[in-house]
């Protein structure tokens, strides 16, 4: 009855069909291996970033407090929504304006909180950056002269290469 079977849906003999499945089967296993090597690997790195950020003073505070603000201007976008949908056409327009503006200031919170871990993330890098080259520099010991004051005369024999 198969051969029947194979034959009216012209499908492939089912020693083909299972060999390709078998093969199939094994290139995946394959790749999920690999791809759960690079989500690890990605895991690892978003923890050792969140580390860091904990070691931050403020940071979370201000996160908190966006989140706060962001949570408040949803719901209030809800009311108003609600609202809008309850009054005269023309008075609509207004409240539905008020409600876009609360959707705004939710975004707006959320961004501040990004733009947040972000420039702290900047400086992070800065500062990582600055240490290896003073590491590079011999400044090993931690004697930074980096900040001379210089008077204007001094100034004008170092540009003219009078040392």
């Amino acid at each position: 009855m198969t051969k029947k079977l194979e034959e009216e849906f012209n499908l492939p003999p089912i020693e083909e069909a299972l060999a390709n499945e078998e093969e199939e089967k094994a290139v995946t296993v394959k790749q999920a291996k690999q791809e759960i090597e690079v989500v690890n690997h990605n895991l690892s790195v978003a923890e050792k970033i969140n580390d860091a950020f904990k070691e931050i003073k403020g940071l979370g505070e201000h996160e908190g407090e966006m989140d706060d603000i962001s949570e408040k201007a949803i719901d209030s976008y809800e009311q108003l929504m609600n609202l809008g949908m309850n009054v005269s056409d023309m008075a609509a327009g207004k409240v539905f304006a008020e409600a876009s503006n609360m959707l705004k200031i939710a975004l707006e919170a959320k961004d501040s909180k990004t733009k947040a871990k972000l420039q702290q993330l900047d400086l992070m890098l800065k500062k990582a950056r600055l240490d290896k080259t003073k590491n590079q520099n011999g400044d090993i010991d931690g004697d930074i002269t980096a900040t001379q004051v210089y008077d204007r005369n001094e100034l004008l024999r170092i540009m003219k290469g009078d040392d």
